[in-house]
């Protein structure tokens, strides 16, 4: 037992005697910084000086700002340890944090502070819109400045921006003051139409113009009128429909182009459509004249801001009869000659309509042509509807004539 106690402590010794001990690096604990400024200027040569008393061939410097973080080797200079900044960190303003790195381990840190280089000039980025409002006191365009130094980092908060807006033969200015990278001013629309021109200027350097235009506000009622050259339902004239002077409720005359509808209701509660844009505050609409006696209630509409007055507008007859004659077995209807008030033939394309029905009422078909020369014809092929008693109902021109018939083979 004594000999395998003897032979342990043996071994022990013999690895204890062949293990050497790993060097290790001096850990440098008398650096001291050198540097007696911490304040810059965007631009300016910025370097960080440090003193040991020994050397060490291991000293880093770790720098971090907006930019990123980078390591810096140190200078060879005497005397000192010197790491100067590279220009894309030393021309980014703000605040920029060092660390004096030995070997991963932190000995000594600190920071800088880098202020906007404003001295070698301003640079102005404005934004402004939207670039069209609405008249009154509601709406607005924004104007936004972000003034930055010759490296693109903005100003110190609190810069003064003077602000110019131009508007008829009125000059305006105002201050305010960057905060939070930025400067901003709402320019208020006018209660009268037109355009607003708008500058603005920091540290002596002035934007571009910029513009919006004041549009007039939502139209208010307005009146119309009918025109037309005689009163009969001819189907062929013009009947033309104009508004005065339509204005906002500031008294702008609103936009040209803004859309007018004319609805024009008749006898049978049906309803006709026709448009017109503005021009000068004016609107013209146009339609034919209906083709039978009617009398029409028109009304205009802005949507959703504005109507006009109701007129009525009575058509008389144009055409007082026109004769119907049956050919072919009955088949064969010619309707016409239609003549209009003067007796002058009626325009091309009055509707022509007739209608079936058995010798017991029931509804077959309607057939539908216009005139042609004043005259149309209607044919009713025995292909399609065999021999025997209909009733015949011919309408054109709002004259109604009805006939029984019996219709035979050709």
């Amino acid at each position: 037992m004594h000999k395998n106690l003897f032979i342990c402590i043996c071994f022990i010794l013999i690895g204890c005697s062949s293990k050497k001990e790993a060097p290790k690096n001096r850990i440098l604990s008398n650096a001291k910084l050198v540097s007696t400024t911490s304040n810059y200027i965007a631009g300016d040569a910025i370097t960080i000086a440090f003193k040991t008393e020994t050397q060490s061939p291991d000293l880093k410097l770790q720098v971090r700002n907006a930019f990123g973080t980078l390591l810096l080797s140190p200078q060879d200079t005497e005397g000192s340890i010197i790491f100067s900044l590279p220009k894309n960190f030393s021309r980014m303003a703000g605040k920029c944090h060092w660390k004096l790195l030995q070997a991963k381990h932190t000995i000594l840190k600190g920071e800088i502070n880098i202020r906007p280089n404003i001295e070698k000039g301003t640079n102005m980025e404005t934004y402004f819109g939207p670039r069209s409002i609405t008249a009154g006191d509601n709406d607005y365009s924004m104007l936004v400045i972000a003034p930055t130094d010759v490296y693109d980092n903005p100003v110190p908060p609190g810069t003064e921006v003077t602000i110019k807006t131009q508007f008829l033969n009125s000059i305006d200015a105002y201050k305010v003051t960057t905060n939070n990278l930025m400067a901003w001013y709402n320019v208020r629309a006018t209660k009268t139409s037109g355009r607003i021109l708008v500058t603005s200027a920091c540290n002596g350097t002035t934007s571009k113009e910029l513009t919006t235009i004041v549009y007039p506000s939502n139209s208010t009622n307005f009146t119309i009128e009918a025109f037309r050259d005689h009163g009969y339902a001819d189907g062929n004239q013009i009947l033309k429909l104009r508004s005065d002077i339509i204005y906002d409720k500031f008294g702008n005359v609103v936009s040209d182009g803004t859309l007018v509808t004319f609805v024009i209701k008749n006898d049978k509660d049906a309803y006709l459509y026709t448009v017109g844009t503005t021009l000068g505050g004016v609107v013209e609409g146009r339609t034919l004249h209906p083709s039978e006696t009617v009398n029409w209630e028109i009304q205009a509409f802005i949507t959703g801001a504005s109507e006009s007055n109701t007129i009525e507008v009575p058509f008389k007859t144009a055409i007082s009869d026109y004769s119907v004659y049956f050919s072919k077995g009955n088949r064969n209807i010619d309707i016409g000659p239609l003549e209009s008030f003067m007796n002058q033939l009626v325009p091309d394309g009055i509707l022509v309509q007739l209608d079936i029905y058995s010798a017991g009422g029931a509804f077959v078909e309607t057939r539908k042509t216009t005139t042609k020369k004043g005259v149309s014809t209607i044919f009713i092929n025995p292909e399609y509807l065999p021999n025997g008693t209909y009733k015949l109902v011919v309408k054109a021109a709002g004259i109604t004539k009805e006939f029984t018939k019996e219709l035979n083979g050709i």
